[in-house]
């Protein structure tokens, strides 16, 4: 395969993908096909993933002796610590709120720690309205923190053996 033949096999597998750049790292958004389902009582399929490429963070692991996928699995782990803890916290009418039900975390791909998946067409704005003001600021540093800390521990015991 030829430079060209591999640049548009790319675009092509990422043209429904954008991507922001963070301090902390990146956020790749894939939009899925937007058909609503066809029974009124079928679940909306899942229509936009936002996989979170944690690049320091990665690469510290990558250094602590982890790979990719050690790092998504204690992510997930994480966020749902954050989660329960939240669901604690917060009083019964206001539990809606912390993970609104449209809204699944789930395992990064080849390159992402982890990703928000989005279900529903009709909730993709307030799902992005929910990452704004809740996520970046309440569960995104407390993420970070945790698995920093935990790439120091790794780092010093992967460094004592």
């Amino acid at each position: 395969m030829n430079g060209d033949e591999g640049r548009a096999e790319a675009e092509a597998e990422f043209s429904h993908s954008l991507g922001y750049e963070f301090e902390w790292g990146q956020i790749i958004e894939e939009l899925l096909d937007h058909d609503h389902p066809e029974k009124s009582d079928d679940p909306p399929p899942m229509c936009a993933r936002w996989h979170f490429v944690l690049v320091d963070l990665h690469n510290e692991f990558l250094d602590a002796g982890g790979d990719l996928g050690e790092l998504s699995d204690l992510a997930l782990y994480i966020l749902e610590q954050i989660h329960q803890y939240a669901l604690i916290e917060v009083a019964p009418d206001n539990r809606g709120d912390i993970l609104p039900d449209y809204i699944e975390f789930d395992e990064g791909n080849n390159i992402s720690a982890f990703e928000i998946a989005v279900f529903g067409v009709d909730n993709i704005e307030p799902a992005r309205q929910w990452v704004d003001s809740f996520f970046f600021p309440g569960v995104l540093p407390r993420l970070i923190s945790q698995l920093q800390a935990e790439n120091r521990e790794a780092a010093a015991s992967h460094f004592m053996h």
